[in-house]
């Protein structure tokens, strides 16, 4: 009789234990769910600065970017863009290029590329268009002047061709620029790719 006692004492006491572990489970199971939740929005906000996305807490801006709003962006930390009164259903592309000075000439005195070219591509209704008209957006390119140097924003019409627009070698041609503070600023209106260059 005492063999059936114990046997039944430790069934009990097993039953007990699984039905415990069960409601723990169960209690543990919607917070777990909670901070799974947190966590994956954490990752989404917090995106760019995880470890092993970037070097350093701070990720640099991306050189490549398309954007569909007004605002003030970054191209690579290299140059940006200042994008007002855009009509809808316009989009520019942008992107850095280290080897755009063997597009075209550079005029004789204008010296040389002073930081990686931003190729600049314009979107209506996702199509990609030669420019931007200034009634439906105004749309401005600046670069820093490096210290001690004098410099001008150049444009290089390279997808000219493709509208019809140019024939021929492209060459690189001055915009009117402004600096201030060491900033230098120009229009940037038409597709194609932009260059401080200067001595």
């Amino acid at each position: 009789m005492g063999k059936y006692f114990r046997l039944l004492v430790a069934t009990v006491l097993l039953v007990g234990i699984v039905l415990l572990a069960g409601n723990k489970v169960a209690w543990a199971g919607p917070v777990a769910i909670e901070q799974q939740s947190v966590e994956s929005q954490a990752e989404t906000l917090d995106n760019l600065a995880k470890p092993g996305k970037c070097k350093g807490t701070v990720c640099p801006p991306p050189d490549t970017i398309t954007v569909c709003a007004n605002g003030t962006y970054s191209v690579g930390g290299v140059s940006t863009l200042k994008i007002t009164e855009l009509a809808p259903d316009y989009c520019l592309e942008a992107f850095l290029h280290n080897k755009a000075i063997a597009l075209g000439r550079i005029p004789d005195g204008a010296g040389q590329v002073l930081a990686n070219a931003t190729f600049l591509k314009v979107y209506h209704h996702s199509r990609f268009v030669y420019g931007i008209p200034a009634i439906d957006g105004k749309v401005e390119i600046c670069y820093a002047v490096p210290p001690g140097m004098q410099a001008s924003i150049y444009f290089l019409d390279h997808y000219g061709p493709r509208f019809g627009v140019r024939t021929g070698q492209p060459s690189w041609q001055p915009l009117q620029t402004t600096v201030t503070n060491g900033v230098a600023c120009a229009p940037a209106q038409t597709s194609g790719v932009y260059a401080l260059i200067g001595q």
